[in-house]
């Protein structure tokens, strides 16, 4: 898979396909998210956030946006309805076993996918707590009801710890992501609001579809320990260039 050009891998801190990039606060593992699961203990993580690779809304039949056959395409990302719920019925299920009890899930999803996601994380044993509406501010192209928003699926393990914040509603208005490396990247302001809601300092967030790295960016400059698993070779090497200072 390709990532976006304007980007370009530095050879001096390659690293091999599979390897764990560990600094403090972070680990990066360049692998399947099941791989990376398959090792965290039972009950070790304070809080997942994750923006699964859903098939969306973009037609399929016009090779553009998600689906095209360019810098943009995101491997598994032009799954049918049926493969999409076999593919994240067992990580979802990990994901279960190693979160703590109270702890809470945030999963990114569009209206199209957003019932068949809740019913996954339900058949999880996760219990739902609310859904918030992510607001761009704007609108993007296209015609009829163009798409401004995506939605957040809040769960937990078990009743749910009491969230940190007191000013925060179920619409959160915050704009994309800017000189966003990946064609799904979600704005730190966002971020920041979902991991201080719902951890402190110390804790473990783990994403396992790192994409970006915004998610691991947002928690080490809030004090806080994240693991990631990510796919794509190009984008960890990506993050591992930006902590060296070297992806300017």
């Amino acid at each position: 898979m390709q990532v976006q050009n304007k980007h370009k891998i530095k050879p001096e801190t390659a690293i091999e396909q599979n390897h764990c990039y560990t600094q403090p606060f972070i680990e990066l593992f360049n692998e399947d998210c099941l791989q990376t699961l398959s090792r965290l203990e039972d009950n070790s993580i304070d809080c997942v956030i994750t923006d699964p690779p859903y098939s969306g809304l973009t037609s399929k039949s016009k090779g553009t946006g998600r689906f095209a056959n360019d810098d943009n395409h995101i491997e598994f990302d032009d799954m049918s309805e049926r493969a999409f719920l076999l593919f994240v019925k067992p990580i979802f299920r990990e994901l279960y076993r190693t979160m703590k009890l109270g702890s809470h899930l945030y999963c990114f999803t569009d209206w199209k996918q957003l019932r068949n996601m809740a019913d996954c994380l339900e058949l999880a044993s996760f219990k739902i707590v609310n859904i918030v509406c992510w607001n761009k501010g704007h609108f993007g192209t296209g015609a009829g009801y163009r798409s401004q928003s995506e939605y957040i699926l809040v769960f937990s393990k078990g009743l749910p710890n009491t969230f940190n914040l007191k000013n925060v509603g179920n619409v959160i208005t915050a704009s994309r992501a800017k000189e966003a490396i990946h064609p799904h990247q979600k704005p730190t302001e966002l971020l920041k609001i979902l991991i201080e809601n719902s951890t402190k300092e110390g804790d473990t967030i783990y994403d396992p579809f790192a994409g970006s790295c915004s998610t691991l960016k947002t928690a080490k400059a809030l004090n806080r320990n994240c693991k990631g698993s990510e796919l794509s070779k190009e984008y960890c090497q990506m993050y591992a260039d930006f902590e060296n200072g070297l992806l300017l």
